[in-house]
């Protein structure tokens, strides 16, 4: 593995594949979401879905601009949340942001139809991985748009872990990079301590050949969450392989996570452990 490190200053930007200020020009005037309210975030998936995700996963055609976006299906989450986000790919980043221009000259795009969404849930503090195959294999019929229920579509497409606040996750394709607390076995211990990268190959070349140097994930996991005063169980079982880095960071080390189909990119504090200040950083490349 190779690193480099760039000093930057950088900011925040939020985007989709596609033509995403004139498919936003279609959406204005008309009402996607019904509840105000609601806590939500959007993507596009390729250049003729849109999937708006908030208390529910709505899925739009955006196939015809000059038409107001047609509902598809309705997708149901398996407990309430308050609040949503879609955790975009890094093949997904602007063109005319500074980063993509100086520390990669090429950009790895996958078929919208055979990668990954994340999804992040609040107050629950969950990480949905879900299969984006859903979204396009799914036969659409009538009255799906009231709902599809999650046992129906979600178990078998989905992996669920928990998500504590300092952690950082990068997705690219059918990977996902995640920092996870060293120590988790109570809710402070995680808070405070040391973190380490997980990487999770969802292809199903990489499960169904085990490639790689990694261990195969097939199995289902349970997680158990109190939602509205209730335990409510969760199992997922997508399939995956895991490698486990050995490395460790301290828990505000890591600002964010990137990763796409060759590299790692790790924007990192440089007053660490002194003071925690994100716009003094540099960018860290390793190559995968």
């Amino acid at each position: 593995m190779m690193t480099r490190y760039y000093p930057r200053k950088y900011g925040r930007c939020r985007s989709g594949t596609g033509n995403t200020l004139l498919r936003l020009s279609v959406l204005s005037g008309t009402t996607v979401v019904q509840d105000p309210d609601d806590s939500m975030d959007f993507c596009f998936l390729g250049n003729d879905r849109l999937l708006i995700a908030s208390h529910k996963l709505k899925l739009y055609s955006i196939e015809d601009m000059s038409r107001a976006p047609q509902l598809l299906a309705c997708f149901l989450l398996p407990v309430p949340v308050a609040g949503i986000q879609c955790l975009l790919p890094m093949d997904d980043i602007a063109p005319s942001s500074q980063l993509r221009m100086q520390a990669q000259q090429e950009m790895w795009a996958s078929d919208p139809a055979n990668r990954l969404l994340s999804l992040v849930t609040f107050p629950l503090n969950l990480v949905f991985v879900i299969s984006t195959r859903i979204f396009f294999d799914l036969p659409l019929s009538e009255g799906m748009e009231a709902g599809i229920h999650w046992k129906s579509w979600g178990p078998s497409n989905t992996r669920i872990f928990n998500h504590h606040s300092r952690c950082r996750i990068g997705v690219s394709g059918n990977r996902v990079l995640q920092s996870f607390p060293i120590d988790d076995t109570t809710e402070d211990s995680a808070r405070n301590s040391s973190h380490r990268l997980h990487m999770m190959d969802f292809s199903p070349s990489a499960v169904e050949r085990r490639q790689g140097l990694g261990r195969m994930i097939t199995e289902p996991a349970t997680i158990e969450v109190m939602s509205e005063g209730e335990k409510v169980t969760l199992t997922t079982s997508l399939p995956y392989v895991e490698v486990m880095s050995d490395r460790k960071f301290g828990v505000d080390e890591l600002i964010e996570i990137w990763v796409d189909k060759d590299r790692i990119y790790l924007p990192k504090d440089t007053a660490y452990p002194h003071v925690f200040d994100p716009s003094i950083n540099y960018l860290e490349v390793s190559e995968i």
